[in-house]
């Protein structure tokens, strides 16, 4: 899912938009200081949590991600680096469904994004939750819960 950014310059413009030349610019690290704190040692996890905390509040994170996962499709954990996105190398290295290590335990594929399933992996891993699996957490409850309430009438109707 790609996302267009749009920008006018006056009050008075024209009906035509221009996508904006560069979602980069808008990136939270794109004015750090310190470039140390996205290329993170493994063994540092003090610094790989303040990298990731920065890119959960950046505006083009998404992007980013997307980013990262187009131009590392396929490559092994190795040649990833740095905190991209808020996903560490290895968080990235399993997403991607080009490798082996999309497919889970036992060579299963894991549940897509936007499902109940993948916010209780995020959750279980201590992993950032996107809104699309808080979304569909959030339905299944609800459909649950309906569920519940109905069979509850059902059975005190019976009764």
């Amino acid at each position: 899912m790609l996302i267009r950014h749009f920008a006018t310059t006056s009050h008075a413009a024209p009906d035509i938009l221009t996508p904006a030349e560069n979602w980069k610019t808008a990136a939270a690290c794109r004015g750090a200081i310190d470039d140390d704190l996205w290329f993170p040692d493994p063994s540092d996890k003090a610094t790989t949590r303040d990298a990731i905390t920065a890119c959960l509040l950046c505006p083009v994170r998404l992007l980013c991600r997307e980013a990262a996962a187009d131009e590392e499709r396929g490559l092994g954990k190795v040649s990833r680096w740095g905190i991209r996105g808020g996903l560490t190398p290895a968080q990235r290295h399993a997403a991607d469904t080009s490798t082996r290590a999309s497919h889970g335990k036992g060579g299963r594929q894991l549940a897509p994004c936007g499902t109940p399933a993948a916010y209780d992996r995020h959750v279980r891993h201590g992993e950032p939750v996107d809104d699309a699996c808080r979304r569909a957490h959030n339905d299944h409850r609800n459909a649950q819960r309906k569920a519940n309430r109905a069979a509850r009438t059902t059975e005190r109707s019976a009764a």
